[in-house]
């Protein structure tokens, strides 16, 4: 057990693991799904959204008793192609702006994370997003009233994404998520890897009166044990640490030991090993000099960016591993659009999330600004303003500081940062480009009741794939709002989601809002797929043959996943020839989905998607649309099904929502639009075998409007 207490509740305390997020996922042997299914047919639908990058480690829950949420996601949904598995409907959220910390848990956190549960899912989810209508303040005086001695900066509200995001805090009424610190995948400054990962208070206090006495081979000595209990994935660190404490006792042998296994574990500092005080006595040492040209050359400033994982948990010293006792883990999380109360129009809000799925790996051109007043809110992060500009304008890209409330007229922006309670932005004749992160700092631009303040949702409506905005008081403290760095994440080719949690601290009072798998600057390991032999699949393997992007600026792709009907069912080194294999029970149509993803530390990611009907023509069924409808004078949708043989009853889903069920004989079913919104509706049939099996038809897209 390692100390995290960001807020100094308990030295000890720690958030034990959750059964919906198991902290090590088995692997599974090889890439061959066996289907059990007699193959007569194969009927291949290709889905190629523009972006399937991560759609399928994303859920997007859905309000049922809002037209607006149902349109939207459904929007999203076929845009990303999330998998219908992933969409879940919630009923019975609060029509108001603000919940209690309690209803949150009741209604919305738990029945989500028991229904990923449920529906299997835990091996690979990464984000929860939320479609609009739902409560964006959470009231969270019940957990932190009690704690004493709390900074009168940690405010009583927080954001609906914020406590998804620290879920494991709040599932266990543990009030650490509102410390400053309590976001330990955001990156920071590289001497946090250099905390100590002690077990106790004891042993924290021993270890601190050590290197008080300066008895450097006794802390040496305590290092050196402390490394023997550690997972691997975070020895480095403390390895570093223990050769500054041989190296001070004057045992170079060992010191220089500890450096060569800190380097070959990741230490990537040189000259700041170089430099460090405690190794002058190594300086001319040839040992020391051979080893240290090995550690890579990183600016000791800012952390490097690094993809988001849900099953990593994160420790004191930012690194991650596989044990749930050394750390905690996260979930992504973001609000898709706000279109109540002072939020954008639900027009406005598909137009944004479309564009921005255009975006992905359209590599913008325009300029990254900073902006500069005597306003309190550009000065919190103007001394963080250098380091950014200087890391993008090294990756090729424009990054200026301009000293006025917003960038000049004519201005292409592909991210700016300001800091003022009101704007106007058409006014300012700048343009956000397709795919643009704009982030302002200012106390209430996620409060989407009062109109003191321009929300961040005024962002999206000109065009930024996201922002971000607090939904209370928030002050105006660094930790609670985006790191200058967020634009360098971005581009270094994270989703806006990841970009947002790698540069916010403390992220519990920050409404984001906007599409969370936005990632312009990504150059995922794409492929095609090819399939040969796929008409005559009985006794038969399908042979699926991928076939990669040559491209000098796509990455390689190291891992292979592989998803039936939205299940991860393996995980294996990347291989261009595939088999399938299918044997005799299953029948009806599925969805196959094969996701690559590239090498640490971003780990890219792209996915492709087709559906395969598998069974003789009297097993199958299918599901009789219109490709459009418009509900005109209370005029329902009718959708029928096609029976080639004798079932029982028959249910009309939604993605994953049961929407009604035909009994005996009849064919069709009247839908309202209360029962699934506007937009492009997924839908499918499905009937249950005697023996619990479940056969579905092949999905129906309806373009439904008013």
């Amino acid at each position: 057990m390692l100390c995290f207490s960001p807020i100094s509740l308990s030295p000890t305390a720690r958030m034990q693991n959750h059964p919906v997020f198991p902290a090590n996922l088995s692997r599974l042997s090889s890439f061959s799904f066996v289907f059990a299914i007699l193959s007569i047919l194969p009927i291949f639908q290709k889905s190629s959204a523009f972006a399937g990058a991560t759609a399928s480690n994303w859920v997007i829950v859905v309000n049922g008793e809002s037209l607006n949420s149902r349109t939207i996601a459904n929007v999203y949904c076929s845009a990303r192609n999330i998998p219908s598995r992933n969409v879940i409907v919630l009923s019975k959220i609060p029509g108001s702006d603000q919940i209690t910390v309690d209803q949150f848990r009741e209604l919305i956190l738990t029945p989500v994370l028991k229904e990923i549960e449920v529906r299997g899912l835990t091996s690979h989810i990464q984000g929860i997003a939320y479609s609009a209508d739902f409560p964006t303040a959470i009231a969270i005086g019940a957990d932190i009233d009690a704690v004493p001695n709390k900074s009168p900066y940690l405010t009583p509200v927080g954001s609906i994404n914020g406590l998804t995001y620290l879920f494991r805090f709040v599932l266990a009424k543990n009030p650490s998520y509102i410390g400053f610190d309590c976001n330990l995948y955001a990156a920071r400054s590289p001497s946090q890897l250099l905390r100590p990962l002690v077990s106790s208070l004891e042993q924290a206090k021993e270890l601190d009166d050590l290197l008080g006495q300066k008895k450097h081979e006794e802390a040496a000595k305590l290092l050196d044990a402390i490394c023997e209990t550690l997972d691997k994935d975070l020895l480095y660190p403390m390895q570093y640490l223990a050769a500054q404490q041989w190296a001070l006792a004057g045992d170079s042998k060992l010191a220089i030991k500890r450096i060569e296994k800190s380097i070959q574990g990741g230490w990537a500092y040189r000259s700041h090993l170089l430099e460090d005080p405690a190794f002058v006595s190594l300086v001319d040492d040839k040992d020391f000099k051979r080893i240290a040209k090995r550690a890579p050359e990183l600016p000791f400033d800012y952390l490097p960016s690094r993809g988001f994982d849900a099953r990593t948990f994160y420790n004191a010293n930012t690194l991650g591993s596989s044990n749930p006792q050394s750390g905690v883990s996260y979930m992504l999380s973001m609000v898709l659009a706000v279109t109540r109360d002072l939020g954008i129009s639900q027009f406005e809000a598909k137009q944004n999330l479309l564009s921005s799925v255009r975006a992905d790996y359209s590599h913008p051109k325009g300029a990254f600004y900073f902006t500069k007043t005597d306003d309190v809110r550009t000065k919190t992060r103007e001394p963080n303003f250098a380091t950014a500009i200087n890391r993008l304008q090294a990756r090729g890209f424009t990054a200026k500081i301009v000293e006025k409330d917003l960038p000049p007229r004519g201005a292409e922006c592909s991210g700016v940062m300001f800091g003022t309670p009101q704007f106007q932005w058409n006014e300012s004749g700048a343009k956000l480009l397709p795919g643009s992160i704009a982030d302002n700092l200012t106390s209430l631009g996620g409060a989407m009741t009062t109109t003191s303040q321009t929300k961040a949702t005024e962002l999206l409506r000109f065009g930024a794939a996201a922002s971000s905005g607090a939904v209370t008081e928030p002050y105006s403290i660094q930790q609670k709002f985006p790191h200058p760095m967020i634009h360098v994440h971005y581009v270094d080719g994270l989703t806006t989601a990841e970009a947002f949690y790698s540069s916010v601290l403390c992220p519990y009072q920050l409404l984001i809002v906007g599409d969370p798998l936005c990632q312009p600057y990504c150059n995922p390991p794409r492929f095609s797929i090819e399939t040969k032999n796929d008409k005559d699949l009985d006794n038969k393997p399908m042979v699926l043959t991928l076939q990669t992007e040559e491209s000098p600026t796509t990455t390689e792709p190291e891992v292979l996943q592989g998803l039936l009907d939205g299940l991860l069912r393996t995980q294996d080194p990347f291989d261009t020839n595939l088999q399938m294999r299918f044997n005799k029970s299953d029948i009806g149509a599925h969805e196959i989905r094969l996701m690559t993803k590239a090498a640490k530390p971003i780990e890219q990611r792209f996915e492709q998607a087709f559906w395969v009907s598998i069974g003789k023509e009297n097993e199958q069924i299918s599901l009789v649309a219109p490709k459009s409808w418009q509900f005109r004078d209370g005029k329902p949708l009718v959708v029928s099904v096609a029976r080639k043989g004798e079932y029982g009853d028959i249910k009309i889903v939604h993605d994953y929502e049961v929407i009604g069920t035909l009994t005996g004989k009849e064919s069709s079913l009247e839908i309202s639009p209360s029962k699934i919104g506007y937009g492009p509706v997924r839908l499918h049939a499905e009937y249950q075998l005697s023996n619990g099996q479940v056969v579905r038809s092949l999905p129906a897209v309806v373009q439904a409007e008013l």
